[in-house]
């Protein structure tokens, strides 16, 4: 039988008479902290623009008014601090482009513990509900990290024509 079949029969020991309750909350934590379809980035090419600039960081702040849009506590209610610093919702290290759809206003001390997570769906979801509340009317709340043909446009503009970053 070997070192590695005792090892095994040993594991399959202690694990086989919990399944009952380790499947479901393995299932529970995938579906908990799964993305949201379709709203992630394409890897297929990574953005060359890496920091929110221009028109494109006043635009992010602007639509938040000026303060923070991460949750107060933990996904409840919103942080009351000011907005200092702009955000890939979508992390850029894990291939979210530097777009508007893609942006999110934070405080200083929201941003640092974000750090490059991949935000699950239910993030999302509340994310995109309080944006409702302060976001001018017509604005879309959703987040996509996708650049879109006007995003290239718009930073064409913002550049003067240059297209890197």
């Amino acid at each position: 039988m070997g070192l590695f079949g005792a090892v095994l029969g040993s594991f399959w020991a202690v694990i086989g008479p919990n399944l009952w309750w380790l499947l479901p909350l393995v299932l529970i934590g995938v579906v908990f902290n799964a993305t949201m379809p379709g709203r992630g980035p394409r890897l297929s090419r990574r953005d060359t623009w890496r920091l929110f600039k221009f028109d494109l960081r006043a635009e992010v702040l602007n639509r938040a008014g000026g303060r923070c849009e991460a949750a107060f506590v933990l996904f409840w209610g919103r942080c009351g601090s000011p907005a200092v610093e702009v955000d890939h919702v979508f992390p850029y290290s894990k291939g979210g482009p530097t777009v508007a759809s893609n942006g999110q206003a934070l405080c200083k001390s929201h941003n640092r513990r974000k750090g490059s997570l991949t935000p699950p769906w239910w993030y999302l979801l509340r994310l995109e509900k309080r944006r409702r509340a302060y976001f001018p009317p017509g604005t879309d709340v959703r987040v996509f990290a996708l650049m879109t043909e006007s995003d290239v446009a718009a930073r064409l503009r913002s550049t003067g024509g240059r297209r890197s970053g």
